[in-house]
């Protein structure tokens, strides 16, 4: 059925009352059986559901591709085994919760917010993700595109992917009371650009072996103050530019000990790049045959 029809037929006959009913029942965390579905899954296929307030409950087996969902508050709500594919989720806000063993493929979630919440084996291929939000939540087996001016603020990862560009997307994690972690998580791009990695803690992190970024997988402050001292070797701007740099990436309030951390080389100039590179290179040989870090 077009994307057109399955949004018209909520609007004409027996859809008007089954839309509500529908709402209804999101809205009081009932369940949704006894509904129509396809394919296996309760058809809420285009599903005009903007700004809906829905507080708690279990959503099994749904499909709401090409659902409009804009503006919604998504409470307490646990979903698995959902498609949103293709669904408007724009400045939807998912509060607590979870999400599981569901797809996103292409759904828009420009300004959506998403917090205190467990997404657990979600695929995100494609969605449209400038502004989306996360926070304080956990994500496992989570599949991500392509990401622009996206922001991660005490979240944790595991076992994700992270398949595309990332550009203007920030990993927060400094000031919390325990690190977050990025644990069995794969980048497959190297194409960075102002990504940013503050106080993350990296666990089995792969980065593609180019020469594209430049990363230390832990104890990023012990690995910053030497190559700040190793540095010093050049009194030119070059010298003087990366150790401005690695002072403020480095010492912020907050940064734990454990950190790791990383840059695009093309986020910086090409000769503080290379020399940043052989600096943190070289202070990282030196701490570990110290003993000071692993």
């Amino acid at each position: 059925m077009p994307p057109g029809e399955l949004v018209k037929r909520w609007s004409t006959g027996d859809g008007v009352a089954r839309a509500r009913e529908v709402l209804e029942r999101l809205a009081n965390g009932t369940s949704l059986e006894g509904l129509p579905t396809v394919d296996g899954l309760v058809d809420l296929r285009g599903l005009p559901a903007g700004g809906v307030d829905a507080q708690g409950g279990e959503i099994t087996g749904a499909d709401l591709s090409h659902a409009w969902l804009s503006g919604a508050h998504l409470t307490g709500v646990r979903w698995r085994r959902c498609r949103f594919d293709d669904a408007n989720l724009s400045a939807t806000v998912f509060s607590g919760g979870a999400v599981a063993e569901s797809t996103m493929r292409r759904a828009d979630l420009r300004e959506a917010i998403v917090a205190g919440g467990i997404w657990s084996s979600v695929d995100l291929a494609g969605i449209k993700s400038n502004h989306l939000s996360a926070e304080r939540t956990t994500f496992t087996g989570t599949t991500f595109p392509a990401l622009r001016r996206v922001e991660f603020t005490a979240c944790s990862f595991v076992g994700c992917r992270f398949t595309g560009r990332l550009s203007d997307v920030r990993f927060l994690g400094r000031g919390q009371p325990a690190p977050m972690l990025l644990r069995n998580v794969t980048f497959a791009s190297s194409d960075f650009r102002y990504a940013e990695f503050d106080g993350m803690d990296f666990d089995n992190v792969v980065f593609p072996d180019d020469d594209a970024l430049i990363v230390v997988p832990r104890s990023f402050p012990a690995v910053a103050e030497r190559a700040g001292m190793i540095s010093l070797r050049r009194r030119d701007e070059v010298g003087k530019e990366l150790r401005m740099f690695l002072s403020r990436e480095s010492l912020r309030p907050g940064l734990s000990a454990t950190a790791g951390w990383a840059v695009s080389r093309r986020d910086l100039d090409p000769e503080v790049a290379e020399f940043a590179a052989v600096a943190l290179g070289q202070a990282q040989l030196e701490l570990r045959a110290e003993g000071v870090i692993q």
